[in-house]
C-alpha cells in the first residue's frame, strides 16, 4: 500500500533536493520547486537520465532480490562477518546510511542492533528492500553517486558488495565518503583478485563465461544457475565440509568455502550474482588502502573475507 509523506519514516527530513541540494517540504524542494514522489514507502529520486551501464545493472539486481530476496537466519552473523572489525554493539544508535541495499538485508541486521536506517538503492529492489526492513527505516530509490543527503549527516555510510559493480567504482566511492560526519565512518566490501593462483585461473574462465552469461535473459539465466549448483554443491561444497570436519589441511585449498555454512539457495543466489551482473571490478588490499587513504580516512584497516573490507574513520569529532 503506498504510504504519504506525512506516514513515511521521520528520517525523511534528512532528503535533499538532488538538483539543489535544497531542503524538502512534503517532498517538494523548498528552493527550486522539484517535486519529488513517494510511492509503495520508498522516496524516488532516481535522476531523468542514466548511464546505460548503470541502468543495465540495476535491472539485473532488481530481478536477482526479487528471486531471491527472502531473509534467513544466517543473514546475522553474514552481515556481522561483513562489518569487522565493527561488532555487534557498534550500530546501537547509530545513524547509518546503506549503499546499494539491494534486499535491505545489511540495513535489517543494522536495524535490529539498535541502528536508525536509510537504505538507498538505484533499481526497483528498493521495493524488495522495503518489505525487508521496519516501517521507521527510511527507503530512498536514488542513485549512488547523487545521493539525497547533507554532507556530514551519518555515523556510518556502508555499501557491501555494491561498488565494484558500478561503472566507475573508485568515483562512487568518493561521492559516498563526505556522507559521514566527522568522527563517522565509511565501510566497504569490494571483491579481491584471489590470493590463490588456481583460484584466478578459474575466475579468467568464469569471466570467459560471463560474456556469454550477461546478455541472457534473467529468466533463463536463473533456470540454469540450479544445475550449476548443484555441480559446485556436490563437487566442491560437500568434500570441502568433510575435509574440514576431519581437521584436513587440503580444506584450505578449496575455493567456495564460505558456502558451507549457508543453505544450498544461497549458492544458487550467488551463482546468478556471478554471471549476470554486467560490471565486475576486481581489486588488491594495497588498492583498497590507497582508496581510504587517499579519502582522507584515518583508523584504516582491510581485512580479508573473501573479498576486502574497508574501513575507516572522518577525520574530526567522534
Amino acid at each position: 500500500m503506498t504510504r504519504s509523506p506525512s506516514t513515511l519514516s521521520p528520517l525523511v527530513s534528512l532528503l535533499r533536493c538532488t538538483a539543489c541540494g535544497g531542503e524538502l517540504e512534503d517532498l517538494r524542494c523548498t528552493g527550486c520547486g522539484a517535486q519529488y514522489a513517494d510511492s509503495a514507502g520508498t522516496v524516488r529520486m532516481v535522476p531523468a537520465t542514466l548511464e546505460r551501464a548503470k541502468s543495465d545493472t540495476a535491472d539485473s539486481f532488481a530481478y536477482e532480490w526479487e528471486a531471491f530476496g527472502d531473509l534467513r537466519d544466517e543473514w546475522r552473523k553474514n552481515f556481522l562477518d561483513y562489518m569487522r572489525p565493527h561488532g555487534p554493539e557498534f550500530f546501537d544508535g547509530k545513524l547509518v546510511l546503506d549503499v546499494g541495499t539491494g534486499s535491505g538485508r545489511h540495513s535489517r541486521q543494522a536495524a535490529e542492533l539498535g541502528a536508525r536506517v536509510v537504505a538507498a538503492d538505484l533499481g526497483d529492489s528498493i521495493d524488495v528492500a522495503r518489505s525487508n526492513l521496519p516501517d521507521d527505516a527510511l527507503t530512498v530509490q536514488a542513485d549512488a553517486e547523487k545521493l539525497p543527503f547533507a554532507p556530514e549527516t551519518f555515523d556510518l555510510v556502508m555499501s557491501i558488495g555494491v561498488l565494484h559493480h558500478l561503472p566507475d567504482p573508485k568515483r562512487a566511492f568518493r561521492a559516498i565518503v563526505p556522507l559521514a560526519k566527522p568522527g563517522g565512518w565509511v565501510h566497504i566490501y569490494l571483491y579481491w583478485q584471489p590470493p590463490v593462483r588456481w583460484h584466478r585461473t578459474v575466475l579468467r574462465a568464469v569471466n570467459a563465461v560471463r560474456r556469454v552469461t550477461t546478455r541472457m535473459p534473467h529468466r533463463v539465466l536463473h533456470a540454469l544457475c540450479y544445475p550449476l549448483a548443484a555441480v559446485l554443491w556436490a563437487g566442491v561444497v560437500l568434500p570441502y565440509r568433510a575435509l574440514r570436519a576431519r581437521g584436513s589441511r587440503l580444506a584450505d585449498a578449496f575455493p567456495l568455502k564460505t558456502y558451507a555454512d549457508y543453505p544450498f539457495g544461497v549458492l544458487v543466489n550467488d551463482q546468478f550474482d556471478r554471471f549476470s551482473a554486467p560490471i565486475e571490478n576486481r581489486y588488491e588490499k594495497e588498492d583498497v588502502e590507497r582508496w581510504l587513504r587517499d579519502a582522507g580516512l584515518e583508523d584504516i584497516t582491510v581485512l580479508p573475507n573473501h573479498g576486502w573490507l574497508g574501513s575507516g574513520r572522518r577525520p574530526g569529532a567522534s
